[in-house]
């Protein structure tokens, strides 16, 4: 989105270097998948600041930024003489954003947690997979993945405050909180707006019944209803097809809430219907009459779907001796501020003569000194 990202590494290069899965380039080196994606288009410095050098260094860069984005242990940095409170106070118009488990100031704040431990107590796992069941994780680092989307959003409302007024902020992330947020559509949300406590229902979501994932000849397709005119169009879909006349009765008309008790006979009857069809006749018919289907697609399928590739969503980016690696392209695609992928993920340190010399007038004859004491 256009901000020059510089990623502050041990000296060696950050862990997440080592999470897999991996790709062996033409090198046959290994390099994490996920780091590759989640790092493209920034810059790398290596530095120790648990070593009064790299702290004093640590200080000059963060002098010219506009925010930092942190996830030490609460009170970590303080200890090491680079806070929020001692950054701030000679640059009034800092963002730090703080990203944790638990938050900075509550009684949790010290308490350790990882991807699992936000998503059962921030809710997720409580209302996800079939009741009968264990509790079921989320696909992928969603908790991460959401609570790093919103530390984005509320850094740049930040920026955009001190922008206007000179001041900047501590931007407090909390990743329980995040959950307990984002899972509005089957969680707290759906209390304070229907008085429905969420329960586990498969695949279905609490906030949209009919939703779930229904079997098709060839595969599963994905239906979420909401909208009472939605509702209508489906019952007379499946009324055309199947002969089912229940599917019609305004008991079922209107809101989500008003068909919550018949859920289970609801699902049968589009069971019914999705199994008449292939995955991509109902997609297809599904989009015709205005309801939202989509193919549970798996991730190879994903890679060949014929609407991304005429969108030209996924960009060849080129690995310098490794041939070139496709990524997911723009999620979005503003007019002004265009996003855009300028190159691969860095080495660890790719850039420390860039930042430390070019731009923060480090002698070279001083950097390696540095990086021969394990600073840099």
């Amino acid at each position: 989105m256009g901000a020059d990202v510089v990623k502050v590494e041990p000296p060696g290069g950050d862990a997440t270097r080592e999470q897999p899965p991996f790709w062996r380039g033409a090198c046959g080196r290994r390099q994490s998948l996920a780091f590759l994606y989640r790092n493209t288009s920034k810059r790398s410095v290596t530095l120790d600041l648990h070593r009064p050098e790299g702290a004093a260094l640590f200080r000059r860069l963060v002098a010219t930024a506009d925010a930092l984005v942190e996830t030490w242990p609460t009170g970590a940095l303080d200890d090491l003489g680079v806070g929020e409170a001692e950054l701030r106070s000679g640059k009034p118009a800092l963002v730090v954003t703080s990203v944790s488990g638990f938050g900075r100031t509550g009684p949790q704040r010290a308490f350790k947690s990882s991807d699992l431990v936000a998503s059962a107590l921030g809710g997720a796992l409580y209302v996800h997979g079939y009741a009968e069941d264990p509790p079921v994780r989320l696909a992928g680092s969603h908790a991460h993945v959401m609570t790093s989307t919103c530390a984005a959003a509320a850094t740049m409302i930040a920026l955009h405050h001190a922008a206007r007024t000179g001041q900047g902020q501590h931007v407090d992330v909390a990743a329980i909180e995040v959950m307990a947020a984002v899972s509005h559509i089957c969680g707290t949300g759906k209390w304070l707006d229907d008085g429905i406590v969420p329960r586990r229902a498969g695949t279905g979501l609490f906030a949209s019944v009919p939703s779930g994932a229904y079997r098709c000849r060839d595969g599963l397709v994905y239906l979420m209803i909401n909208r009472p005119l939605h509702w209508k169009a489906l019952a007379e879909w499946i009324h055309e097809k199947t002969g089912n006349e229940a599917v019609l009765s305004p008991l079922f008309e209107g809101p989500s809430s008003a068909r919550y008790e018949f859920r289970e006979l609801i699902d049968d009857a589009i069971s019914e219907l999705t199994g008449r069809y292939t995955v991509a006749e109902v997609y297809r018919e599904g989009q015709r009459r205005h309801l939202a289907f989509t193919p549970v697609a798996t991730a190879r399928a994903v890679a060949a779907d014929e609407h991304l590739a005429a969108r030209g969503f996924f960009v060849d980016v080129e690995h310098p001796g490794d041939g070139a690696l496709r990524y997911p392209g723009a999620p979005y695609r503003h007019g002004r501020t265009p996003w855009r992928l300028s190159r691969r993920a860095p080495e660890p340190g790719e850039h420390n003569e860039a930042v430390w010399c070019d731009e923060l007038g480090v002698a070279r004859e001083d950097l390696a000194a540095l990086a021969a004491g394990g600073v840099v």
